[in-house]
């Protein structure tokens, strides 16, 4: 019996997927990637790669009949074709590292949550003024029955994640909520209240609203003025954009980037870039501990017939 090198050494890195992919669903780091609606296909995903990496077992081990049989066919004919056991070359050798690459950063380099420096980069509050524009100009009203681009229709598995509602329950609850006088924008319908008070701004200016996310300020915001947000992943961290509203203390804050804050406030209208935008006046606020799933997810519609 003969140990094949590099049919083993492609076996292990097999595995290693196999079991990274494994371990972040285990602590749950999964969910810091990619939109919960999508666990199930990461599990098959390691599924295969254990899969592929049983089959490679096979490979590693050569017995001598099996050798002296390959050995007969590889003299019989020239073939191009690598059986893996030709010696290592250039091409090969950077073909691995492409493969190992990303396995090594995932296992070495700890996740973290995307923040406030990451909503810089994306230029996060010049895409919430163009949410304002674009809402003002769409003119949207809470029972046209066109969804916008914040509403998922994909088809989720239903053991997932909770953020899911039926088509009549979120038809009813966009009528309603211009007839709320307080909005709790819990996690679940996060983007769907942020997109009726950006829509809706005028019919609810002076509605109490609660909410909770992170510390992000320009340098032309006055001292009592901050963005509270949460990033919105729709299919994974690479689409993810910054939802939420800009603010106003009533004394200067000396709130660093990145502080969780839970506020309730009045929804008043404000101009900021030349663009009419929701402004929420804080009357109440406190430092609160980074949630364990920071991010928050486009609603889910199921259609019933």
């Amino acid at each position: 019996m003969k140990i094949n090198g590099q049919q083993l050494g492609r076996a292990i890195i097999l595995l290693f997927f196999t079991v990274f992919i494994y371990q972040l669903h285990v602590s749950e780091d999964i969910l810091k990637l990619i939109n919960p609606k999508y666990e199930t296909l990461s599990k098959i995903g390691a599924g295969l790669f254990l899969l592929l990496f049983l089959a490679q077992m096979h490979r590693v081990f050569t017995f001598q009949e099996k050798e002296d049989n390959h050995q007969h066919h590889h003299y019989a004919h020239e073939h191009s074709h690598d059986h893996g056991d030709q010696p290592l070359t250039l091409k090969k050798v950077i073909s691995y590292i492409v493969i190992i690459f990303p396995l090594f950063t995932g296992i070495l380099v700890p996740l973290s949550s995307l923040d406030a420096s990451i909503a810089k980069n994306k230029g996060a509050t010049l895409s919430i003024t163009n949410t304002a524009e674009n809402s003002g100009k769409e003119n949207v009203t809470p029972n046209e029955e066109d969804q916008q681009d914040v509403i998922d229709h994909n088809a989720i598995d239903p053991n997932i994640y909770k953020n899911k509602i039926s088509k009549k329950d979120y038809d009813q609850l966009r009528d309603n909520v211009v007839n709320q006088s307080h909005i709790m924008m819990d996690d679940t319908l996060f983007s769907t209240y942020y997109q009726e008070i950006m829509q809706n701004a005028q019919q609810l200016e002076g509605i109490e609203v609660t909410l909770a996310g992170f510390v992000y300020r320009e340098a032309d915001f006055s001292p009592q003025q901050l963005v509270i947000g949460r990033f919105l992943v729709t299919h994974c961290v690479a689409d993810a954009s910054l939802i939420g509203f800009l603010t106003e203390f009533d004394q200067p804050m000396t709130l660093d980037d990145n502080t969780w804050v839970e506020i309730t406030g009045t929804i008043t209208l404000t101009e900021y870039q030349g663009a009419e935008l929701p402004l929420i006046q804080v009357k109440d606020a406190h430092i609160i501990e980074e949630p364990d799933q920071p991010y928050v997810y486009p609603v889910n519609i199921e259609i019933i017939e």
